[in-house]
């Protein structure tokens, strides 16, 4: 059965650890995850299990429900790692991204509620919450290469690394001119080696091409590079 970790502001409260084939969220006490602020509808969103997949699905909420940044519509499946938010709230599923912080969470003034209903949060405030939901979200490379280091952020269409004029990320150090690639396929990366001179490793195992991971770690030649997709 998931894990669900509550990360408040992008910093990680609570880890809950259930074995029940639904999950409830909102504000009602008796629900399986209580969160009590007036942002979050008293019935927020429903995790759900069938036939040995989980889906979400939002409870018609007031302010709504994303889904890694993109609001969600009827009932959608998840898998581990995903996102599921609501203002500034976010639950990741079956997944820890960090250690729980001891301080409590002080909810804003921002919007407006009758007394007793659900706080709805102003267009633009809503706006502004996505746009930090996805830009923390956003996948990167650290890179080390000759003595350097550094964070490349990766995009949705596929990035060239490499020695070579041209790469997205160039480096100088022993490594493919321009024969290692990671592109973005649905909602995952995937990295590919189309040299034959130098071997790639993922994790300590050579392969020529892999489904990334946050953590993972992709070394060829003496290019060493790890691949977050994770919040910060």
């Amino acid at each position: 059965m998931p894990k669900l970790t509550l990360v408040v502001e992008r910093t990680a409260q609570k880890v809950y650890d259930f074995d029940c084939p639904i999950i409830r969220v909102g504000r009602e006490m008796g629900l399986e995850v209580v969160i009590d602020n007036a942002a979050v509808s008293r019935h927020q969103a429903e995790f759900r299990r069938q036939d040995m997949q989980w889906f979400v699905r939002d409870l018609g909420s007031g302010n709504g429900t994303l889904l890694n940044g993109r609001r969600l519509d009827g009932l959608a499946p998840i898998k581990r790692g995903d996102e599921i938010s609501f203002g500034k709230f976010s639950l990741f599923f079956d997944h820890v991204p960090a250690a729980p912080a001891p301080q409590p969470y002080t909810p804003s003034r921002a919007g407006y509620a009758e007394p007793g209903r659900t706080l709805v949060m102003r267009p633009e405030e809503l706006t502004r919450l996505r746009a930090a939901i996805v830009e923390k979200r956003r996948a990167h490379l650290r890179w080390e290469a000759g003595g350097e280091d550094g964070t490349f952020p990766l995009v949705e269409s596929e990035v060239v690394i490499g020695r070579g004029d041209g790469c997205h990320l160039r480096v100088a150090c022993r490594a493919p001119k321009r024969h290692l690639h990671i592109s973005r396929v649905g909602q995952q990366y995937e990295v590919r080696n189309t040299s034959w001179w130098y071997r790639m490793r993922v994790n300590d195992g050579p392969t020529r091409h892999a489904t990334l991971r946050d953590g993972d770690q992709i070394a060829i030649g003496a290019l060493r590079l790890t691949f977050k997709d994770d919040v910060r």
